[in-house]
């Protein structure tokens, strides 16, 4: 009896372990930020992501955690929750707000009155999969567009 419940153990083990191998991260790429508002209550943009899935079956994406940081300095941070699922062996474009309130667009605003133009967005992709949460880490940095469309205090409308 200890025999059969030992083997039954080991092979349940293996088992999981061969699926839990199977499974690869998504992978991600930001496709690009824009800067769509400006105000007193603060800046609104959006995320646009290409989510890519190399499994044989649909992984659905349940949130993102973000962090903007302009000229190497925090400057915001977010989360979304999300229900979208990425399609089997495919890519989907995924788009998410980014809100940056008034408190905080005044010291982005202070950053780029003392010349800083790069930024780095980092992102935290959450996936529920099967066997539990999987979360894949991106990163993009890019340089403001002075060119984008005004009232942004020279944010510019693109970041590239």
């Amino acid at each position: 009896m200890r025999f059969l419940v030992a083997t039954s153990a080991a092979l349940a083990l293996s088992a999981c372990s061969l699926f839990m191998r199977s499974i690869e991260k998504p992978k991600a790429e930001v496709r690009d930020v824009t800067v769509s508002s400006a105000g007193f209550s603060g800046v609104t943009g959006q995320l646009h992501l290409d989510v890519m899935n190399p499994n044989g079956f649909g992984v659905p994406l349940s949130g993102i955690d973000w962090q903007l940081s302009i000229g190497g300095a925090r400057a915001v941070t977010g989360k979304v929750e999300l229900q979208q699922t990425i399609p089997a062996k495919g890519m989907a474009p995924v788009m998410t707000s980014l809100t940056i309130d008034a408190r905080d667009a005044v010291a982005v605003a202070g950053s780029l009155a003392a010349g800083a133009r790069d930024y780095q967005i980092t992102a935290r992709l959450h996936f529920s999969t099967q066997i539990g949460q999987l979360d894949v880490d991106i990163q993009h940095a890019g340089r403001l567009d002075d060119e984008g469309p005004a009232g942004l205090g020279g944010l510019g409308g693109y970041l590239r």
